[in-house]
């Protein structure tokens, strides 16, 4: 049994490691983040400014297209206007015609503020870009570089489960599964010694005579009543 409890021991130990490979694997998320938190964030103004600056040229399109109905109606009027056959005729010509005229104005006066307002937009959008493109480059090496260390740190985890895989399938069935069942608390420590009062070396809790009888002559593994620790003679 002092070897079954040596093999376990083994395999907590490997655990152990596991558990902090993973918690330094899964660290660099929030570390990527950050270094790609200033790349990420001129990314994102720059789309939303892309979007925008499309939408606008969109809207230009739609106010050139009705200004140039407007023209054609202008241009029907104006000729109206001078077919006119009487006083009456001619001032109803005209109020159309000073009508569609302002329409005219006023959609080519918004259009023209509206691309106004598009190149504004394009020089920001350019200035965003150089700015966006610089921070990448400035990142770039920094990245590559935390990258390549995540991936150590994922051959690292993988060689620590090939690890114990391999310490695993040398155990006795029975032990595995204890220890397996054990370890579904996520308790930091599965084994533990007993202490030289008796008590168990996690919770402290005495155990009675007879089962310290039973865990220090390691005929048989034994978990804590108060706690689920497998439990193994001190030296």
């Amino acid at each position: 049994m002092q070897e079954v409890h040596r093999a376990l021991l083994e395999l907590q130990e490997i655990d152990e490691e596991i558990d902090r490979a993973e918690a330094a694997l899964a660290a660099f998320s929030p570390r990527l983040a950050e270094l790609e938190a200033p790349v990420t964030g001129l990314d994102r103004e720059a789309a939303a400014l892309r979007e925008q600056v499309a939408t606008m040229r969109q809207e230009a399109r739609r106010l050139e297209r009705a200004a140039e109905q407007k023209r054609e109606r202008l241009r029907q009027y104006e000729e109206r206007l001078q077919r006119a056959r009487n006083a009456r005729e001619e001032a109803a010509a005209r109020t159309e015609v000073d009508l569609v005229r302002r329409a005219v104005d006023a959609d080519e006066q918004e259009a023209l503020q509206l691309l106004d307002q598009i190149k504004r937009s394009e020089l920001k959008l350019d200035e965003l870009e150089k700015q966006l493109q610089k921070a990448r480059a400035e990142v770039e090496p920094k990245r590559q570089a935390l990258l390549a260390e995540r991936d150590d740190a994922e051959l690292t985890l993988g060689a620590l489960r090939e690890r114990r895989h391999n310490q695993e399938v040398r155990l006795d069935p029975e032990a595995a599964r204890l220890y397996e069942r054990a370890r579904s608390g996520k308790r930091r420590r599965v084994l533990a010694a007993l202490t030289p009062d008796g008590a168990c070396g996690v919770c402290f809790n005495v155990l009675p005579i007879q089962q310290q009888v039973e865990v220090r002559t390691g005929r048989t593994l034994f978990r804590c009543e108060a706690c689920g620790t497998i439990l193994y003679p001190s030296e």
